[in-house]
């Protein structure tokens, strides 16, 4: 999805990254699980209701899937709920317990983002049990019973990212932000690394615990601990405010510059600024739309891609007005 240390979001930007939306359709009215259907008409949808859990709808790119969601359900005359934690912090048991309930009120498909793998499996095992279509967003293979995934390929933006920098002159030795060891965050970073231009370095790799208030003394903590750093880079959508406030306080600006996740206000201005060199600005409202459309495919019988790769933009100052142009344009 702020002040210096304020509000900063995991993408999954936990990126987004992160990151983190699964899609639950209900029954008709009446109907009990296991829900035993009848093969509807391949020209009219057959899901009939659709509750999405949202992970972060307060940060900026979670909320245009929201609106996104909201507006392809319209369209296509199935009742769209979407439900979410507030603030900027990952809730991964509020996410949880809206899936809980959408099992016991008989929905006949969902769609999440399944930050903690671990903790969506047993859910999403009992939805499959049930009949439930499953969509998750934007977190790859990380869970392995839904039916379809759309969102980032983390690998190939983890890829594009360091050929990014590599493009800067001189070297470019780069200071790593990230949650937690493994994850999501993992793939992202291992793509990053194995694709390291001659001019890229990691230097180091620091974690904040997914946890925006940490972030700006995660990294100040960096700066002090390897000067050599020019770059640091975070796949967390929220660890934008923090990134920018280190740079600020430790003097760095023009020295040291933040390559983040998605194109949220607060990046738009850090690149301006010249505190962000650059972004990967991730579809959300293409995710959002796929999502809804392949469920509706699947719920028709019809076979869809296990995997949607929605794609990146790599956003800096050269092509931010462009890039704003089309995202205006887009929902």
């Amino acid at each position: 999805m702020g002040g210096a240390r304020g509000h900063v979001v995991e993408v999954l930007a936990r990126d987004a990254l992160l990151l983190a939306a699964t899609l639950v359709l209900a029954a008709p009215a009446g109907a009990t699980a296991p829900y035993a259907r009848q093969p509807p008409p391949l020209s009219t949808p057959w899901t009939r209701s659709v509750s999405a859990t949202n992970p972060l709808p307060d940060y900026p790119d979670w909320a245009t899937a929201n609106k996104c969601f909201e507006s392809e359900t319209a369209k296509l005359g199935i009742k769209g709920v979407t439900q979410g934690p507030t603030g900027l912090q990952v809730n991964d048991q509020f996410v949880l317990d809206r899936i809980s309930q959408a099992i016991a009120q008989n929905y006949n498909a969902l769609m999440a983002v399944p930050i903690t793998p671990s903790a969506y499996e047993p859910l999403f095992q009992r939805a499959k049990s049930q009949g439930m279509e499953i969509a998750t967003l934007n977190t790859g293979t990380a869970t392995k019973d839904q039916n379809l995934e759309v969102g980032t390929d983390y690998g190939t933006q983890g890829a594009k990212v360091a050929a990014n920098i590599g493009m800067r002159p001189g070297q470019q030795n780069v200071g790593i932000i990230t949650n937690a060891p493994g994850g999501i965050g993992d793939v992202i970073i291992n793509a990053f690394k194995s694709h390291l231009p001659p001019n890229v370095k990691v230097v180091a790799t620091a974690f904040d615990s997914g946890d925006p208030s940490k972030t700006v003394d995660v990294a100040e903590q960096l700066l002090t601990a390897h000067p050599e750093t020019n770059i640091l880079f975070s796949w967390e959508g929220t660890a934008v405010a923090g990134i920018t406030a280190a740079i600020k306080e430790k003097g760095k600006v023009g020295h040291v510059f933040g390559v983040v996740n998605d194109l949220t206000p607060q990046v738009v201005d850090g690149i301006r600024g010249g505190t962000i060199y650059g972004t990967s600005r991730q579809h959300f409202c293409d995710m959002a739309k796929k999502a809804v459309d392949l469920l509706v495919a699947v719920s028709q019988g019809k076979q869809v891609p296990p995997t949607t790769d929605t794609g990146t933009t790599f956003v800096t100052k050269g092509n931010l007005d462009t890039v704003l142009a089309e995202a205006k344009d887009e929902s």
